[in-house]
């Protein structure tokens, strides 16, 4: 399995993404002759940024395609009330559009959301919320009461009665 990072006057290289994601920004940094202080990320041609460095301990196979191309972006972060800006490091006209560079700012705008959500607390009262809320497909133990929980704990499945009833 191998991707392909594009740089540069249209430059190519080919990685393996069979490893720690960490592990891979850093040889990308390396080969792509980037400073060892600069934070680096990947988008597909499309401008669909793929955060690597929110998963740095998790194979990087699980986030990449086999055999795609992707761009090397420079990720160069700014202040908690700004979100991070997005600078792609491919010099290529047909790659590198308009649109392309739209998609990265809506994830300048997403991070920027991001900053904000992590700021504010959320509160949840434990009773309150119904399966609709959540998103959720069928009951979650969480979010039945104690009661409710300790009465269906008690209760008898069909099986049971039965064999207690054979055994007497």
């Amino acid at each position: 399995m191998f991707i392909t990072v594009r740089f540069g006057d249209c430059e190519q290289s080919i990685f393996n993404p069979n490893c720690r994601t960490e592990i891979l920004l850093d040889a990308i940094k390396r080969k792509c002759n980037c400073t060892k202080d600069a934070t680096v990320d990947l988008s597909d041609e499309l401008g669909n940024l793929k955060y690597l460095g929110n998963h740095p301990l998790s194979y990087a196979s699980e986030h990449l395609k086999a055999r795609e191309s992707f761009v090397l972006i420079r990720v160069e972060k700014r202040g908690e009330a700004e979100g991070d800006y997005y600078i792609p490091l491919l010099n290529d006209m047909v790659t590198i559009t308009p649109a392309f560079l739209e998609r990265l700012s809506r994830c300048e705008n997403y991070s920027l959301s991001l900053k904000h959500s992590a700021m504010k607390p959320v509160r949840i009262s434990s009773g309150s919320l119904h399966r609709k809320q959540t998103g959720l497909k069928g009951k979650s133990s969480s979010l039945i009461s104690a009661s409710a929980r300790n009465k269906s704990s008690r209760e008898k499945t069909p099986g049971q009665s039965r064999r207690n009833r054979e055994s007497r």
